[in-house]
């Protein structure tokens, strides 16, 4: 038999909690009989003993039911969840920044207004429009150039735009997911799922060399959405 145990790391000398006062000689895990450890959130740690540990819960060794250990678990995604559904706006923004800053906003604006259907027209139909006309007049080029350069630096920018909002939308969609596929039913499923929300997935494959690498991003965790933009 074993026992489910949760506690924190205390001074290697001393054995008081570091809960209680700072280890001066060294933190370690508790002497506890059959110590194999699974799990930590915050101070504390979590695993199973031999039957005849015994806790302390003066010095934060506490023994733990199935339960109390699931919900801790299950605690612990909660607040991964959290944090990724912040960090992945977080990574949009820095992409962002990145791959579409060069598009002015002002150059956007125009472009995705009269000027880029003035500029479509004029290239499927040759039919002048009084805008690009002076404007074209004005920067000392033709209205065909103007109106290529405008449709090819829109289209530019609205793909770029798009692939970024699909691969934020993916990882945010994966994330928001994460809790309903979380079985509860053992601890030893939960700790499963816990497992599984930190695995990766293969990105793409980069050159390198004589063999080529695999180039693997987290699968929720939306750390590697600038990564997953250089292999799409």
């Amino acid at each position: 038999m074993a026992k489910n145990f949760k506690w924190i790391k205390v001074d290697s000398v001393t054995g008081v909690s570091e809960a209680a006062t700072k280890a001066l000689n060294g933190s370690k895990h508790p002497n506890l009989s059959g110590l194999d450890v699974q799990f930590d959130w915050g101070q504390y740690f979590y695993g199973t003993v031999d039957d005849s540990a015994t806790p302390n819960d003066d010095n934060h060794i506490h023994e733990i039911t199935d339960g109390e250990w699931i919900a801790d678990i299950k605690g612990k995604i909660d607040e991964y969840v959290r944090e990724w559904k912040t960090v992945v706006y977080e990574k949009e923004i820095q992409l962002r920044k990145k791959e579409l800053g060069d598009y002015h906003d002002s150059v956007y604006a125009s472009g995705s207004g009269y000027k880029y259907d003035a500029a479509v027209a004029f290239i499927n139909s040759a039919t002048p429009n009084v805008g690009l006309t002076t404007e074209a007049f004005y920067r000392g080029t033709t209205v065909g150039t103007l109106a290529a350069k405008i449709k090819t630096k829109h289209e530019a920018y609205v793909e770029k735009e798009a692939k970024i909002s699909g691969l934020r939308g993916m990882m945010y969609d994966r994330i928001d997911g994460i809790l309903a596929g979380i079985d509860t039913s053992t601890v030893t499923k939960a700790l499963e799922s816990y497992g599984g929300i930190h695995t990766a997935e293969k990105i793409g494959t980069r050159d390198g060399g004589d063999v080529p690498m695999d180039v693997y991003g987290t699968f929720y965790n939306p750390s590697s959405l600038s990564e997953r933009y250089e292999f799409l």
